[in-house]
């Protein structure tokens, strides 16, 4: 069924989901110390599937495993796979704040993509604008001391491109399958894949299995967050299916602030003059660019 496109209730969606995904990253960040990122990925999937597939089941009956395009349901299970995993060991070695500045490099890594896959023509001012948003990643990061967590940014980062291929994906499988059947397949790789890895990583090999399910484990925050991963999936795919993705993007930069708030209140995180001034010269690089898109696809 086509659904009639809105602004304002796609946005809705996005702050909600963004709101959520904070929670769910405070969740990892106060469990990761205790328990290895691929068990929380594990529970995090399992346990967001037991309300998607009632509330999938009671409104598609049993066409909530139908898919209409396999090709892009499977490049947007890997890629948002591959981002969620690096963006809970982003958030697990570094502050939520820094995190999510680096993961909004996605419009800087998506424009050179464009380039070397899509064989795309990006002009000067575009260029440049990429090259500014790196100058504000360095800015950001440098200079390296005794307390910088190397493999943290490059988590975050890499977790800017998979999330960037993740969102074009999702817009288009939008346009053609409902949003809770894709997240359900979405999640239920999820649960065999990050499993597989839990299993045969040497943490699993040297220990017992049998840890997957002892009472000892946090199961409060578990199952909170898989019920906080069941909306916000939800909530993601709406936004998409209500508005196109360059309506949505500038609204995306509300997650800086979110992500201060979150920082500050609830793990003393410190923004600096020059962490704001390095945020905003991403921002406004990312900003530039998706300007020119926008009117380069208008002409």
């Amino acid at each position: 069924m086509e659904i009639k496109q809105s602004l304002p209730v796609g946005v809705i969606y996005l702050i909600i989901e963004l709101v959520l995904s904070f929670f769910i990253a405070s969740i990892v960040k106060l469990l990761e110390p205790n328990i290895p990122i691929f068990q929380i990925l594990f529970y995090r999937y399992l346990l967001s599937l037991p309300l998607l597939m009632i509330y999938g089941f009671a409104k598609y009956g049993f066409k909530i495993v139908k898919v209409n395009n396999i090709r892009l349901l499977l490049l947007r299970i890997i890629c948002g796979f591959l981002g969620l995993a690096m963006w809970f060991l982003a958030v697990a070695k570094i502050d939520i704040s820094l995190a999510t500045v680096l993961l909004n490099t996605m419009p800087l890594f998506i424009t050179i993509l464009s380039v070397i896959i899509a064989r795309e023509s990006v002009g000067l001012r575009r260029s440049v604008a990429v090259i500014v948003g790196f100058f504000g990643v360095v800015f950001i990061i440098l200079p390296i001391n005794a307390s910088f967590n190397f493999s943290g940014v490059v988590y975050a980062l890499l977790g800017a491109i998979f999330a960037g291929l993740m969102f074009v994906f999702i817009r288009m499988l939008g346009k053609t399958n409902a949003s809770i059947p894709t997240a359900i397949w979405y999640n239920s790789f999820g649960v065999v894949v990050s499993g597989m890895i839990l299993f045969f990583s040497e943490n699993y090999l040297n220990n017992n299995s049998i840890s997957l399910i002892h009472k000892d484990l946090p199961w409060s925050y578990l199952l909170a967050l898989g019920l906080l991963a069941s909306f916000q999936q939800f909530c993601l795919a709406e936004s998409h299916r209500y508005a196109d993705a360059s309506a949505l993007a500038p609204f995306h930069y509300l997650a800086i602030p979110m992500s201060v708030a979150f920082g500050v209140i609830l793990f003393n995180e410190t923004i600096t003059v020059k962490f704001i001034t390095g945020a905003l010269i991403i921002v406004a690089s990312n900003y530039y660019i998706l300007t020119r898109e926008k009117a380069h696809s208008q002409n």
